[in-house]
């Protein structure tokens, strides 16, 4: 298994994770700030943090990073989603879920597509420099990041997500 087939494969179980964890949440914490303050915020873009606004981030932010890597050429700036925002007319909770899944699977395509000398791509993202396969493994980690944030919001809120790293995958081996 080559890295980009690790990453892959990881990457899939996190955020099939993050579904299947997110399918049994009542849709009332979907949209609920269980500590409220100033700082609660996700930039310009999101003004609070809940499960919905996460999940809506993740979806564009890992589209448009797989959308990017896909076609960035040698030390070109990959810049953020400008001019695009989240998902806005999708409902939370199964709806919104849906349409993420339908984002993973394109996206996972777009990746599993890179060709074999396209991860030793440099380029240059929020001022820093990474390869494109130094920046897949930077989205897993933003993704970790914000399943952190989800898992605490629903603690806040008394309602207990699975362990982490309690991926689908039971059969082979993950990466």
């Amino acid at each position: 298994m080559n890295e980009l087939e690790r990453f892959t494969s990881l990457f899939n179980q996190q955020v099939l994770h993050t579904l299947a964890t997110l399918e049994t949440v009542p849709l009332p914490l979907w949209q609920a700030v269980p500590a409220d303050s100033d700082t609660n915020y996700l930039g310009a873009r999101v003004n609070r943090i809940t499960i919905e606004a996460l999940i809506k981030h993740l979806c564009q932010a890992e589209q448009h990073w797989t959308k990017s890597l896909a076609t960035i050429q040698h030390g070109q700036m990959m810049g953020p989603p400008a001019g695009e925002s989240p998902p806005q007319d999708l409902k939370p909770g199964l709806e919104l879920l849906s349409q993420y899944r339908v984002v993973h699977r394109f996206n996972l395509n777009r990746v599993l597509a890179l060709g074999s000398e396209d991860p030793k791509t440099e380029l240059s993202f929020a001022g820093r420099r990474f390869t494109v396969m130094g920046f897949l493994w930077a989205m897993y980690g933003h993704h970790s990041y914000h399943f952190g944030q989800i898992d605490l919001l629903l603690r806040q809120q008394g309602h207990m997500p699975p362990e982490f790293l309690e991926y689908p995958e039971r059969t082979r081996v993950i990466a």
